[in-house]
């Protein structure tokens, strides 16, 4: 269900989209290989801790590993191999039963036709690279921003500030689209305006509590209502 909480006569000259959980249905599986790495690392898992990290970046799970594994201790590159880990295991994944989330390419398609978009991810550089290519949506947006293109990853802004910079517009002008509190906390600290794409877990929703409304399918009928209110406006 879509719903939009402001009434203004605001429309988006640009739009950038997270990637994992927006772009595509990787969150879940991501979570499942998650947990193997903890076990790996004899790292006790709490349901905090799961949450804490959706949407982080792989340096943040390398950190958290390495601060709280036993395995670490008196090895001084324990950090750099955890990490080197990490990024080889998100590349793995790719092939095990990630696919674009429902109605994705028809609605980016949708807005790039008129306005430029852009994609803004935690992922590295490497990665984001592959997923962009690999699932179809590299020749429809203008531009793609990693954590290895700024010098802090999300929940800081400078992805969503670099992406909407590559666009050439400033951030109010920007529809942004996340799932996670630590997109959504980039996002509008970036200040732009932020459209939540609801996940399933009720722990997030009940703390993805900003943005200008939400919506749960991208096939929704009044979502693309609005869209298209919004790209006549801007004709």
């Amino acid at each position: 269900m879509f719903s939009l909480d402001t009434t203004d006569t605001w429309a988006p000259h640009c739009a950038v989209f997270d990637c994992d959980g927006v772009l595509l249905d990787s969150e879940t599986l991501w979570n499942d290989v998650q947990i193997e790495l903890f076990d790996h690392y004899d790292v006790t898992v709490t349901k905090e801790l799961e949450t804490s990290l959706i949407g982080s970046a792989a340096e943040d799970l390398a950190k958290v590993i390495t601060r709280l594994s036993p395995q670490a201790q008196g090895k001084e590159d324990f950090y750099d191999q955890v990490l080197a880990h990490v990024k080889s295991t998100e590349l793995e994944i790719l092939d095990r039963g990630v696919v674009p989330i429902p109605g994705t390419l028809d609605f980016i398609k949708k807005l790039a036709a008129h306005i430029p978009v852009a994609v803004a991810s935690n992922s590295s550089g490497e990665l984001l690279a592959v997923k962009m290519q690999k699932f179809g949506y590299a020749d429809i947006v203008t531009t793609w921003v990693s954590s290895s293109d700024v010098p802090s990853p999300k929940p800081s802004p400078d992805i969503y500030l670099e992406a909407v910079r590559r666009l050439g517009f400033s951030p109010e002008q920007a529809l942004t689209v996340e799932d996670s509190v630590t997109g959504m906390m980039a996002a509008t600290g970036a200040g732009t305006r932020c459209l939540i794409f609801t996940p399933e877990t009720p722990e997030q929703k009940e703390l993805l509590t900003a943005g200008i409304g939400r919506f749960d399918s991208f096939k929704d009928a009044d979502l693309l209502a609005q869209v298209d209110r919004w790209l006549a406006s801007e004709a």
